[in-house]
């Protein structure tokens, strides 16, 4: 059994890539283009996504043993593939599962670490491409007033990764009560005086919502944090997995469990749920603040990849980490803050908040003579 595919062009025999423009196989030596058929979802996607245990989504394998395709293992520990096309050694982490070879350019992906219980369930192909994040930086850049005078000229964009990265994405059901502590205030006049007059509640609510398609990281090797905000990917845009939407791109697969993430989506399902549950309390009562409760969640959870595009950005001396969603084009990432630009920015707002307040003030003495 052949563990290691490579996407050659049937033409030329160069390495082929993924164009998310053109959503094909594209060679850039003789233009060849072939296209990915659509591949109908699995019948039994749903079973694996139910049966699916811990223990499952943690098998290891021993790399040494593939077939005589990792021949070595470097000091650190990482197996090392010869590349079918050029011979050369190449070095492949224990997580990651498509690669590019250094020295030919061949898209490599290692099946090995795709089949079976590591299968994923579906995956978003790229539909951004790389020539397009500058277009893209500017939109983010836009509007950042904080930003230091000399930024665009100043700065530098290191080495682009286009990544498909490993999620998991749950779906159940959320099921429990809410308790809340509500009260109402009311003022009226008796003779010479205003009496306040306060009513308090003890609210009770049954919660039973249903959430579907909520992606959690499965990747310790990039910020959770970035990945966070690069939501929402259009889970209607979903393909059955396909090892030619790899071809030109990193991949990799999970370093955390179903059950490593589930807490992560049960934490942010719980928080929706107070939030909804007490946004609806606050519409008939004055004060609302949440008094306990308990909660259960009933999860399921596929694993999918979706595209990132990964890079960092260089300024005074310091790397700021960026990401794009390669589906929407969302651009997330901390920018550096001009200290100066900022006490010029809060002072002349500052300013103007204290002018508004000053003619209010002055409208109301006007009005009261």
């Amino acid at each position: 059994m052949d563990h290691l595919v490579e996407q050659k062009c049937p033409s030329c025999e160069a390495p082929m890539r993924f164009d998310p423009k053109q959503g094909k196989l594209v060679c850039d030596y003789c233009g060849t283009t072939m296209d990915i058929p659509e591949a109908p979802k699995p019948e039994a996607q749903e079973v694996k996504e139910e049966e699916m245990t811990v223990e499952e989504a943690t098998l290891d394998f021993d790399f040494a043993s593939i077939s005589g395709q990792a021949v070595d293992e470097n000091a650190q520990g990482l197996p090392i593939y010869n590349c079918v096309s050029c011979s050369a050694e190449v070095i492949a982490p224990a997580e990651q599962m498509a690669l590019t070879c250094p020295y030919c350019g061949n898209n490599i992906v290692l099946t090995e670490k795709v089949s079976g219980k590591l299968r994923p369930d579906g995956m978003i192909p790229f539909q951004l491409s790389s020539d397009e994040l500058p277009g893209t930086l500017q939109k983010f850049y836009k509007g950042k007033v904080l930003l230091p005078k000399r930024f665009f000229s100043e700065s530098r964009v290191g080495k682009v990764t286009g990544v498909y990265v490993p999620f998991w994405v749950f779906g159940g059901k959320l099921s429990g009560e809410l308790l809340f502590n509500a009260s109402n205030s009311s003022t009226h006049r008796s003779g010479d005086y205003l009496v306040t007059e306060t009513k308090h509640y003890r609210l009770r609510r049954d919660v039973a919502l249903e959430f579907r398609d909520l992606p959690v990281d499965a990747s310790g090797k990039v910020d959770d944090a970035l990945m966070d905000s690069l939501e929402p990917f259009d889970m209607s845009q979903v393909k059955p997995f396909d090892m030619r939407y790899l071809a030109g791109f990193t991949a990799d697969r999970f370093d955390q469990t179903r059950d490593d993430t589930a807490e992560k989506a049960k934490t942010r399902m719980m928080n929706t749920a107070r939030s909804i549950f007490t946004a609806q309390a606050a519409r008939d009562y004055g004060s609302v603040t949440q008094a306990g409760g308990e909660l259960h969640a009933d999860l399921r959870g596929k694993y999918m990849l979706f595209p990132v595009y990964l890079f960092q950005i260089s300024h005074g001396g310091k790397e700021y980490a960026f990401a794009v969603n390669g589906q929407s084009g969302k651009a997330v990432g901390k920018l550096p803050i001009d200290k100066g630009v900022s006490w010029g920015y809060f002072l002349r707002r500052a300013g103007i908040i204290l002018l508004a307040v000053l003619l209010i003030a002055l409208v109301r003495y006007l009005l009261g003579r």
